[in-house]
């Protein structure tokens, strides 16, 4: 479970930033479950969801598929001379088998400045290791095999990356914690293959819920209301996919699943007709796509991360995908789902429940002079319960809205008409 994500001088977040899930009221949980981000156009929030990406691809990535010598594949602040040359730092507080656990790092273009792991059994600080270029200093804590990874550890590669390819015990688990765990859903993520494989995710989603034991069809269909009455393994392979071909980026483990297909039943009168993945609509594929990872992440308390969960969704389905990890009877190990989105649906009462908790909600603004993003909580705020907080964000008393001059599209009109010697239209 997360407890916290903090970064610093990537993309638009230049100074530290602090996404904290720690609740702010009463709660039972030592994390919240679900998390919003809201922000005007071009604000910051899909780079907040970026940077927890790098993050976790670093950890899973940079022992195994970064190339000797390659530079860090980082994003640092570029609208300032200095932050291109600083480090980039991303550090995350977590819980692994009840005990909490910090582990951060940072890099340069060509290099691992530092890297650290503590550990806090009974709330008292335990020094796993701390790096400083190549130089490693161990805890005395530490046990197990350290040299063998300190040995493969390259300078643009994690130590902790590094130990799980040696199969250290203890580190090898807080590897799996940090980069086996998320899901990130973001934009290049959802144009990796073309709209006619687009059916593959949900093939992929689809396989890994009958292998678990969970039946999946028409009750996931019918809970969105899609016209579709059953979802179901299709014999053979993907004719589209044989015409289109899979992309060289992605996974060996998708293009498996993108070799299966998808039939889509439908009821017409007395009649059954069977569809295609590919005839189905984006709504369609988006909300199975979504529900299924959703699903997976609930029985296994991992994380979901989605940039622009509106995208293709009503709001009523994204309140219900929210429901899913705000219920603790049916999300008992805690899986946490983060997303950013411009719904402001979501900050009000749907069917008579508020959907987002005072401590769900976060904001991003970017500085009008610096154009560097800071994200803060609603709960800065001091919100009272009950308070109607899509209103107040609307009329941008939190912040985090573009301000636009009143009259700029019409006064771009009526420029347009007044060059071309025209009067507007009545």
């Amino acid at each position: 479970m997360l407890l916290s994500f903090r970064v610093a001088n990537h993309g638009s977040l230049r100074e530290p930033q602090e996404l904290n899930f720690v609740p702010a009221y009463e709660d039972d949980r030592p994390a919240v479950t679900v998390v919003a981000i809201y922000g005007a156009n071009a604000s910051g929030k899909s780079t907040v969801v970026d940077a927890y990406r790098f993050f976790t691809e670093a950890v899973k990535d940079s022992q195994a598929k970064w190339l000797p010598g390659a530079p860090v594949p980082r994003r640092p602040f570029l609208l300032d001379h200095v932050s291109r040359e600083e480090p980039a730092s991303y550090a995350a507080d977590l819980v692994v088998d009840g005990v909490r656990y910090v582990y951060g790092f940072s890099v340069t273009d060509a290099a691992v400045g530092e890297e650290w792991l503590y550990a806090y059994p009974k709330a008292r600080k335990r020094v796993l290791f701390e790096r400083d270029g190549m130089k490693i200093d161990y805890g005395a804590t530490l046990t197990g095999e350290r040299v063998a990874a300190e040995r493969i550890m390259r300078p643009n590669s994690l130590y902790l990356s590094a130990a799980a390819q040696s199969a250290h015990r203890l580190l090898s688990g807080i590897w799996k914690a940090v980069a086996s765990k998320p899901t990130v859903v973001t934009d290049d993520y959802r144009q990796a293959v073309t709209h006619a494989l687009a059916g593959a995710f949900v093939a992929e989603g689809f396989e890994e819920l009958r292998r678990v034991g969970l039946p999946v069809g028409a009750e996931v269909l019918a809970a969105a209301d899609l016209g579709v009455h059953g979802v179901r393994p299709a014999a053979g392979r993907n004719a589209a996919l044989e015409r289109v071909g899979i992309p060289e980026t992605i996974s060996a483990g998708l293009a498996q699943a993108m070799s299966k297909q998808l039939e889509f039943v439908h009821r017409v009168g007395d009649e059954e007709f069977v569809l295609p993945v590919e005839a189905e609509s984006a709504g369609t594929k988006t909300w199975l796509n979504l529900v299924f990872r959703a699903l997976l992440a609930v029985l296994h308390g991992d994380q979901l991360w989605i940039d622009e969960i509106d995208v293709s969704l009503h709001p009523l389905l994204t309140a219900k995908l929210l429901s899913l990890f705000q219920n603790p009877e049916l999300n008992p190990l805690g899986a946490q789902l983060v997303f950013t989105t411009h719904d402001a649906t979501l900050l009000g009462t749907m069917l008579g429940e508020q959907v987002l908790r005072r401590d769900q909600v976060w904001f991003v603004e970017k500085d009008a002079k610096t154009s560097a993003s800071e994200l803060y909580p609603l709960s800065d705020f001091k919100p009272r319960k009950g308070e109607n907080f899509e209103r107040r964000y609307l009329a941008g008393s939190y912040g985090a809205v573009p301000l636009l001059p009143e009259t700029a599209f019409e006064d771009m009109v009526r420029k347009y008409w007044g060059a071309h010697g025209k009067a507007v239209p009545a």
